[in-house]
């Protein structure tokens, strides 16, 4: 009977051991979670700052080649 307690004990101890696992895993996921969106947000910011500054450059390089007849 002893015995069975003792294995009790332990097997308390390591559920609870794995709970507090499990709970630090869970704050790992979420701040990766974080990142991710984060990182996925700059990367939207990114694009759409490339994408302008080549529309603006291919503007400008459409109007230098548009107007150089006119030697504006």
């Amino acid at each position: 009977m002893n015995n069975l307690e003792q294995e009790i004990g332990a097997m308390r101890v390591r559920i609870e051991n794995l709970h507090l696992d499990m709970v630090e895993l869970r704050d790992d996921v979420k701040s990766l979670t974080l990142q991710v969106s984060m990182g996925r947000g700059a990367l939207k910011v990114i694009g759409i700052t490339g994408t302008v500054i080549a529309a603006l450059t291919t503007f400008a390089a459409w109007l230098g080649q548009a107007f150089r007849p006119f030697n504006l």
